[in-house]
């Protein structure tokens, strides 16, 4: 990496990014009115039992992390030798410029990074590939659980989103197999794009990424499903720390389909919070009437899966400096 860069980066945008960040979170938690009174009614409820399960969802949280490590160390593993720990280091440091984009597209500017020059190219077709695999398994998960939701239980008298929950039904099956034969025909793409004139000086990156193997594509889709698995557990373990026992089928039905919503719903993570509540509101109205206890426990979730890691990430930054790259 250039020596001006690299002192831009660990000196002037790595505490402008963590600066910006603790502002952004701020900023987020205190617009949402009713939160200090969640933390607080979670702290006087507060037992060994509900402490244990915070430990295992803050414990699954890096598990599923570890595992976007081990999908992108995997990519990364023709062009580059990673050891899992820099890789673990560079998911972090992506989500913290994640987190305030849409959809978590600014996501590769954080992983590549640190990769030497000639594999930045390669870095970002790998991060979308990572990311393409994790939205086929939320899209897969959703369509199932769309399927199997009563949308006449639901959604009671209100006929409102009865066509629309409809249409997704029909749709969404046949968006996962699409999703799947693009990520599967990912080469024709990386092919094409190498070949263009204008794209001549990253060619041999591009033809690297349009040679992947079919077995890398299967192991990194394969790790997306196990960490799709964490997360349902995740929420499992958190709805049991606030007091609102469901049954886990119904849960998971509810999740599936309030995750695969904010996949095709443009949103930034730092303030889809809001549609996180209302969503799950929604989703959740059959399951149970204790409002508080449920977005508390989508909040918390929110807090150690996006905003924990992206100051993890941020911190990482600021403390690589004079690090070799």
């Amino acid at each position: 990496m250039n020596k001006s860069i690299k002192i831009f980066i660990n000196y002037v945008l790595s505490p402008l990014l963590f600066a910006w960040l603790a502002f952004s979170v701020f900023e987020e938690v205190s617009s949402q009115k009713d939160l200090p009174l969640y933390i607080s009614r979670l702290y006087n409820s507060i037992n060994e039992y509900t402490f244990l399960m915070l430990l295992l969802v803050l414990f699954f949280m890096f598990v599923q992390w570890m595992i976007e490590a081990k999908k992108w160390q995997l990519l990364l593993n023709g062009t580059i030798n990673l050891s899992f720990f820099k890789a673990l280091k560079m998911i972090f440091m992506g989500i913290s410029f994640s987190i305030a984009t849409p959809n978590r597209v600014g996501e590769f500017v954080g992983r590549i990074f640190h990769l030497p020059q000639e594999a930045r190219v390669q870095g970002t077709g790998f991060t979308f590939i990572g990311n393409f695999a994790q939205l086929i398994a939320t899209c897969i998960a959703g369509a199932i659980g769309i399927n199997l939701i009563e949308v006449g239980i639901l959604f009671n008298q209100n006929t409102t989103f009865h066509i629309p929950v409809f249409l997704l039904q029909i749709v969404s099956p046949f968006l996962a197999l699409f999703l799947l034969f693009v990520y599967f025909k990912a080469s024709l793409f990386f092919s094409w794009i190498a070949h263009l004139r204008y794209m001549k000086r990253w060619k041999d990156q591009f033809i690297q990424l349009s040679i992947l193997p079919v077995q890398v594509l299967l192991n990194v889709l394969f790790l997306s499903l196990i960490r799709y698995g964490v997360f349902l557990l995740q929420y499992w373990l958190m709805f049991e720390a606030v007091d609102l026992s469901l049954d886990f089928p119904q849960m998971c039905i509810s999740i599936s389909v309030l995750l695969f919503m904010l996949s095709i719903v443009p949103t930034i993570s730092l303030v889809e919070l809001g549609l996180r509540w209302q969503l799950s509101i929604l989703l959740f109205a059959p399951l149970t009437s204790n409002v508080t206890a449920l977005t508390m426990g989508v909040t918390l979730i929110w807090l150690f899966n996006m905003v924990l890691p992206a100051g993890i990430g941020a911190i990482a930054m600021l403390t690589n400096k004079g690090q070799k790259n």
